[in-house]
């Protein structure tokens, strides 16, 4: 990512309304994009992994050998069952083939440009083994969508918690989320410039469900 996000963003984000949405929810889209059945050995890096519920849920269906990636540092101190480094997805400070799994969950806006959407993608291609994937979630463009963000950017006491949280991090972000709208479908051509392929991609009602794998 280009930079950490603002204070007003990271105060909803880590509302404890939204962190406990985000456990809640993790299994069940975890499990649309196929892990919820841990191979021995299987090592798993999360870019832009925030403060780690992905790889939390990883750990307690079975994984291990989980790492993570965020340009901030987390705000608890406590123990995480996962190596957490500080760092930009578009450059990786791992080795080349050194996971079976990368992901990057609901995080691409955060990039902010195509070109360094363009960087991640190719940088996760580098640290993926040969028959490893490259599992994405995010939202895709649809009217529906558009017109409940805009609902949810309403200040109004009677939502709950979690809708004004995420509210405010809607308005925050307003203008980049407008612009990943507009060209998430530019994503399928990056992933095939950057060597790899779209091996399966399915949406929910929200969100696209992406598995990417190496080209040989």
């Amino acid at each position: 990512m280009s930079r950490g996000e603002s204070a007003a963003w990271q105060e909803a984000y880590h509302s404890d309304a939204l962190k406990r949405r985000r456990e809640t929810t993790y299994a069940r889209k975890l499990r649309r994009l196929g892990l919820d059945a841990p191979a021995p050995g299987t090592r798993t890096l999360d870019i832009a992994c925030g403060s780690g519920e992905a790889l939390q849920t990883l750990a307690a269906t079975g994984y291990g050998d989980l790492h993570g990636l965020d340009l901030d540092a987390p705000q608890t101190t406590g123990p995480e069952p996962f190596r957490r480094t500080l760092g930009d997805g578009g450059r990786l400070p791992f080795a080349a083939g050194a996971f079976d799994q990368v992901l990057c969950l609901h995080a691409l806006h955060h990039f902010r440009s195509l070109d360094h959407i363009g960087e991640l993608l190719a940088e996760s291609r580098r640290v993926l083994k040969p028959s490893g994937a490259l599992l994405l979630i995010d939202h895709f463009d649809s009217c529906y969508l558009r017109a409940i963000f805009r609902l949810m950017q309403i200040r109004c006491p009677l939502y709950p918690a979690a809708v004004r949280h995420f509210g405010d991090q809607l308005r925050d972000e307003r203008e980049i989320v407008a612009w990943w709208l507009a060209n998430w479908r530019a994503l399928f051509g990056l992933v095939d410039a950057s060597g790899l392929r779209v091996e399966r991609c399915t949406r929910g009602l929200f969100f696209f469900y992406m598995r990417c794998t190496p080209v040989l």
